[in-house]
């Protein structure tokens, strides 16, 4: 379904596209002042239609460069990651009761005195 105003473009498509890629890369694709593009991002002014769409044929034509050089489909981008979905290990349960291990001498070290020679 294409969004409802044709005049402008989706924000939340500009947004989709735009996951993981440097703001000055954006700028860049899109011949635009980063300051433009961050007023896009941020949702202060209103996306022209042709900046999702621009940024959906980009993909496309990489996504297909990759194909046609044997390289699969790229990745794909991950977002961002709730704490209700992370599952943290409780630090305060664990007691640690590991003792240091015996240090080794070594030839460089000078507080330790010269192995005897055991042979």
């Amino acid at each position: 379904m294409r969004y409802p105003n044709l005049r402008y473009g989706n924000p939340t498509e500009l947004a989709y596209y735009a996951m993981g890629v440097p703001l000055r890369d954006l700028a860049r694709r899109l011949r635009r002042d980063e300051r433009t593009v961050r007023d896009w991002l941020s949702g202060r002014q209103r996306v022209p239609w042709w900046v999702p769409e621009i940024l959906r044929l980009k993909r496309l034509e990489a996504e297909l460069r990759h194909q046609q050089m044997g390289f699969g489909s790229l990745a794909p981008h991950l977002g961002i990651v709730g704490a209700d979905v992370v599952e943290l290990a409780d630090v305060r349960k664990k007691t640690v009761t590991a003792s240091t291990p015996p240090r080794q001498a070594h030839a460089l070290d000078p507080s330790y005195p010269p192995l005897a020679d055991t042979a």
